[in-house]
C-alpha cells in the first residue's frame, strides 16, 4: 500500500495530482515541480526516479500550476465578443489547431465584455489575465473595456479585427473591402444602381462600416447617388434580415432588388422572408451574403456569400501571439487576410 492507503494496481479512482506522485517516489512536492520545471537543480538519480513514476501513474501537470512556477502556463486566451454561431466557431477552430500545433493550451473566452457598469476586476476575471501567457482579442467596435482591460495589464495581446499602432501589439485583420467590393459589382451587373441595398449590423461595428463603405463606393462608381436608405444598419441575425425584407414586402418595394447581407444569418432571414411572401430568390430578388459559413451552403437556394477565411483568422492570431512570446522586442506586425466573393444560386450567377 502506498501512503494514501491504494493498492498500487488498483486503478485510479480519481486524477492524479502531484501529491500522489510525491508520496509515490518518496519526496516532496516541491521535488516533483522542480523535475517538472527545473531538472537542472535536482539530482540525475531524484529525477529519474521521479520521472518513472509520473510515466507510471500517468501524472499529467496541470498547466496552471506549473505556471505559478515558471511564470509560463503555455495557455493562451482567445476571448470573443460571443461564441455562438458559425462565424465564431471558425474562428475558434482555427485558434484551437494552431494553438495545438505550437504546443499550446487554447481557452476561449466570451466572457470579456463585462458592458459599460463592470468593473476591472469583473473584466480582468472574463480575460483570465493572471493565468494566461498572452491573449488573442476581438475588439468589433470603438471603446471596447475589453481592450482597455487587456492593454493596461501588461499581458501579450494580438488584436482582431482592430488595428492599433502601439508598440508591442500585433493585429490580425481582414480586408472587407475587396470581397464587398467584389460582390457589389456582381450584383450591379445584373441590377439597376437605385435598387442594390447593403444590409448590415450596427453602424460602429469595424466590419459592417467597412463592407458598407465599399458598397457605397461601387454604386457611386456606377453614377448613383446613394440614398440614406439603400444602406441600413441593424444586428447580425436572421431576425434582422427577415424584419427588413418583410418591410420591403409591405410596401410592395420587395421585387426586382440585389441585396448584399453583412452576413449570412442576415442573407437567409431576407431569403426566408422572399421565399414567405411568395417572392422567388434569385427570379426576382437577389441575395449576397457574407463570411462564407455553413450556412451559404445549407440553404436553398445555395447563399453566394463572400468568403471570409475564419479558420485562417484564428490561426494567425495565435501564430503571431506565439511570435511575440518568443521575441517581445520584435516590431509590431499586421497581418491582413483577403476575401473573396464565392456565386452560388441566390444570386443568380
Amino acid at each position: 500500500m502506498n501512503k494514501r492507503g491504494r493498492n498500487q494496481t488498483e486503478p485510479a479512482k480519481s486524477a492524479i495530482s502531484i501529491q500522489d506522485v510525491a508520496d509515490e517516489a518518496h519526496v516532496s512536492i516541491a521535488t516533483v515541480s522542480r523535475v517538472l520545471n527545473n531538472p537542472e537543480v535536482v539530482s540525475a538519480a531524484t529525477a529519474a526516479k521521479v520521472r518513472e513514476v509520473i510515466q507510471r501513474l500517468g501524472y499529467v501537470p496541470n498547466p496552471f500550476a506549473q505556471g505559478l512556477i515558471t511564470r509560463a502556463s503555455r495557455v493562451l486566451c482567445l476571448a470573443l465578443p460571443d461564441i455562438h454561431g458559425e462565424f465564431y466557431s471558425g474562428l475558434i477552430r482555427g485558434a484551437d489547431a494552431k494553438a495545438h500545433e505550437l504546443g499550446y493550451h487554447l481557452l476561449v473566452s466570451s466572457e470579456a465584455r463585462g458592458g459599460p457598469g463592470a468593473t476591472r476586476a469583473e473584466r480582468s476575471t472574463g480575460l483570465a489575465l493572471g493565468l494566461i501567457d498572452g491573449l488573442a482579442i476581438m475588439i468589433t467596435e470603438p471603446g471596447d473595456q475589453a481592450w482597455t482591460t487587456a492593454a493596461e495589464s501588461g499581458t501579450p495581446v494580438v488584436l482582431i479585427d482592430m488595428e492599433a499602432q502601439r508598440p508591442g501589439v500585433d493585429c490580425v485583420l481582414v480586408d472587407n473591402a475587396v470581397g464587398a467590393a467584389e460582390a457589389t459589382r456582381h450584383l450591379l451587373a445584373g441590377t439597376p444602381a437605385a435598387s442594390v441595398f447593403f444590409v448590415g449590423g450596427a453602424s460602429e461595428n469595424f466590419d459592417t462600416r467597412a463592407r458598407a463603405e465599399a458598397f457605397a463606393s461601387e454604386v457611386g462608381r456606377a453614377g448613383v447617388a446613394l440614398p440614406e436608405n439603400q444602406i441600413s444598419y441593424g444586428t447580425y441575425n436572421v431576425e434582422w434580415g427577415y424584419t427588413w425584407m418583410q418591410e420591403r414586402v409591405k410596401t410592395g418595394r420587395a421585387v426586382g432588388i440585389g441585396v448584399l447581407a453583412g452576413n449570412d444569418e442576415i442573407a437567409m432571414g431576407i431569403v426566408q422572408a422572399a421565399e414567405d411572401a411568395g417572392i422567388r430568390v434569385p427570379g426576382q430578388v437577389r441575395v449576397v451574403g457574407f463570411d462564407d459559413t455553413r450556412i451559404a451552403s445549407l440553404l436553398r437556394p445555395k447563399l453566394s456569400s463572400v468568403r471570409v477565411p475564419l479558420q485562417d483568422v484564428g490561426a494567425a492570431a495565435i501564430a503571431a501571439l506565439a511570435a511575440r512570446l518568443e521575441d517581445p522586442q520584435r516590431p509590431p506586425s499586421i497581418t491582413r487576410l483577403a476575401t473573396s466573393l464565392v456565386v452560388r444560386e441566390s444570386s443568380g450567377g
